[in-house]
Order: structure tokens, then sequence, then C-alpha cells
């Protein structure tokens, strides 16, 4: 006769539980890395027995929610979809739920909600808190003012015993990360038996200012150069990290192969100090995205990873192509569709770094075999790039004789 669940040991039955019902096993990361991942807790175990349920429920119990309240419910399809915020869940399931740790509740002054009637809630996980609050930085930044126009009240709680202290480690991880949520209307934080320590500290960090744009992009051509001298070292993949970190000191997130774009807005204005003022901040920052996708294509260049290098060539040429000539078209084309003549009336402020980003995903095209790729990046490298040499003769030679392999830049 097969042995019944419950004549495992406990400690077995422990990890089953914590299997199907722990925030970090229930996470299921997405199939379209352009989406966010979601969360599905087998909670059906709950409704076998009263043993398994206090037990398991114990398991459940262990982990950290936070639940966001606030008037507007459109706002959590931003969070979801812009933010790549995971929701455990959202609308009367996450109203009615009360086991969570931390309160965020963000509105507006002078708005009363009795019994917080014409309110929307959304539930995430600890792990999501950070995401959370840095989307929300970043839609500070993008929309000049909008802190200032919220109010923000976080309430600390224990879920499970009234009036239980927080351990100092979680009320850190949970309140810290609103270190950053600064210039708002009005911000409290309450609870019972807050720690002086942990609200000194968070008081600290809201009083540190933000970065200016000026100082974030001259980060980020520090961080660029510093890549580019790894670079020349050999030293490939950690040039690779320097420049991913450069999109992130301009507010460009990079996981993999997905590049999310945060805080234009941000960086629209006149620089006013550093080595780049008088100058356009959205322009200097175009010129180092710019670059930067160029180095890191000649990066995988040196690799040998062609497909990398392809894959990070065409998207930039595709977007470039689309913004100047509305062509939707998702593919290069062959050397019957000059589209690249169309571009070069187009005053755009790094000329010279998009005439590095086709030629040397021409070359990443000819090592994967994609001949109308070549024949037409490199026409367009020639045309944008008419003083170098390297880039001239290997148009000859494709004019003359076919093909002829040169050296990146």
């Amino acid at each position: 006769m097969a042995p019944s669940f419950l004549d495992y040991p406990p400690e077995i039955r422990e990890q089953i539980y914590a299997e199907i019902l722990s925030t970090a096993n229930s996470r299921v990361e997405p199939v379209n890395p352009e989406e966010p991942a979601h969360y599905v807790y087998h909670l059906a175990i709950l409704r076998t027995c009263h043993q398994i349920h206090r037990e398991a429920l114990k398991v459940f119990q262990d982990n950290v929610f936070i639940k966001i309240t606030t008037p507007w419910p459109e706002a959590f399809e931003h969070i979801r979809s812009e933010g790549k915020v995971p929701s455990v869940t959202t609308g009367e399931k996450a109203e009615i739920f009360r086991d969570f740790h931390l309160w965020v509740f963000i509105d507006t002054p002078g708005t009363p909600y009795p019994n917080h009637q014409g309110t929307s809630s959304m539930l995430i996980s600890l792990e999501d808190l950070d995401p959370f609050t840095q989307f929300w930085h970043w839609s500070n930044l993008n929309h000049h003012g909008l802190n200032q126009q919220l109010r923000l009240k976080l309430t600390v709680r224990d879920p499970h015993v009234l009036d239980r202290k927080i351990p100092k480690a979680l009320q850190t991880r949970l309140l810290m990360p609103f270190g950053m949520i600064k210039d708002l209307d009005t911000f409290t934080v309450h609870g019972s038996k807050l720690l002086p320590s942990v609200d000194e500290a968070l008081k600290k960090e809201r009083a540190i200012p933000d970065p200016t744009p000026e100082q974030c992009l001259e980060k980020g051509f520090a961080l660029k150069d510093a890549g580019n001298e790894l670079l020349k070292l050999g030293q490939y993949r950690q040039a690779l990290q320097k420049y991913i970190d450069s999109f992130g000191a301009i507010h460009i997130h990079v996981s993999g192969r997905v590049r999310i774009v945060h805080c234009d807005g941000f960086y629209i204005r006149l620089l006013a100090s550093g080595t780049y003022q008088g100058q356009r901040g959205e322009y200097v920052r175009m010129i180092l995205r710019v670059q930067l996708v160029a180095n890191i294509v000649l990066t995988y260049l040196k690799l040998e990873d062609f497909v990398e290098a392809h894959f990070w060539g065409k998207r930039s040429i595709i977007l470039f192509r689309q913004s100047v000539t509305q062509d939707l078209s998702e593919e290069i084309g062959d050397d019957g569709q000059d589209w690249w003549t169309q571009t070069l009336a187009f005053r755009f402020p790094a000329h010279d770094a998009m005439g590095k980003i086709f030629y040397r995903t021409a070359l990443a095209s000819r090592a994967l075999r994609k001949v109308a790729d070549v024949k037409t990046l490199m026409k367009a490298a020639a045309a944008y790039l008419p003083q170098c040499e390297i880039v001239q003769r290997e148009m000859r030679a494709l004019e003359e004789k076919g093909e002829k392999r040169e050296s990146p830049l």
C-alpha cells in the first residue's frame, strides 16, 4: 500500500510546501522577455485537510508581500507593462488580502477616501519592491513635478501577530527602497515598533539630491571610456559590462537582449554645466547611445559572437530607419533598396558612430552569410564614412570582386 503524504517526515513535507508556495519557486518567467514575470501559487493544497492546511499555511506565511493602494487603477497596468513589475494579484483579491507586511498608500493632497472607497490595490512580493520604486523614481524624472502632487503613507506591520516588532533586517528591506522617492507633497511612515535607526537612515537617503542630467551623462561617457580601455586590453566581457553600466547611468535598462529606455523627458533641456554645457541633453544622450551600440557590436565581433553582433547592430539600424523614413519593415533589405540614402539628409547627431554600426553589422552579416544585408550595409557605411579608408577599400572589393575580409574598425 502506498504511503500517505502525511507519512513522510515533517521536514520533507515542508520542502514540498516550499516548492509550491514560496515566492521564489512560484515565480514564472515570461516566454517573451518584453513581458513581466508572474506568480502561480498552488493554494489548492490548503484545502486538502486540516493538518496539511496548518502546515502549508505556515510556509506560505513566510512570504513577504506589499500592498499598494491608490485611486488610480490604471497605474497598475503602467507598473506592470512599462516597469516590468510583476503583480501577485490586483483588484478585489488584492483589496481583501490581509497578510501583507507593508501597506503603500498613494494619493493626492486634499482628496479624502472614507474607508478607502474608490481606491484599488495591487499586491507585489518583497523581491519586486526595488523594481517598483525604481520605476516610480524614473517616472518622476520623466515627468518633472510628478511627486510634488503626491502623498505617500507607508505602514509597516506584522500580518500574523498584532504589534509584534518586525526585525530590523526586514524593516530595512521594506523601507529603504523608498529612499529614492523624493520631493513628495507628504511622506509619512507608520507602524508598531518602527526602529528609529531605520527611520533615520531612510530620511538621510531621501535627503540626498538626485543626480542631474549633466552628471548622468558625464558618468555614462566615463563608463563608456572605461569600457573602451578594457576593449583595447582584450578584456571583452568586462568591456561589455562597462557598456551596459553606461546605458544604466543614462536610465536605459539592459538585460540580455531587452533594452528599455526610461526618462526621455529628463534629458530634454539645455545642459547648464560640465563637459557638454550649452548642448541639448537629448542630443548628447543620443550620441552616447549610438556610440555604445557601435562599441557593443565591435566587442561581439572580437568575441566572434556574430549572432549577437548582428542582433545589436540590426536592431539599432531598423529603429533608425523607422524614425527617419517611416519604413516599418523589420528587415534590412537587399542592395536594390537604397533606403539609407534618405537618412543621409537627416541631421543625425551621431553620424560617424552610425556609420560604424553599418560597417560592423555588415561584417557580422558576412560571417552569418547574409549576403543581401552585407551589400546594403556596406553601401551605407561607405556613404556615412567617406574618409575611412578601411570602409572604402571594403566597398571597392565588394564591387570589384564580391567580398574581401577586413579587420573591424
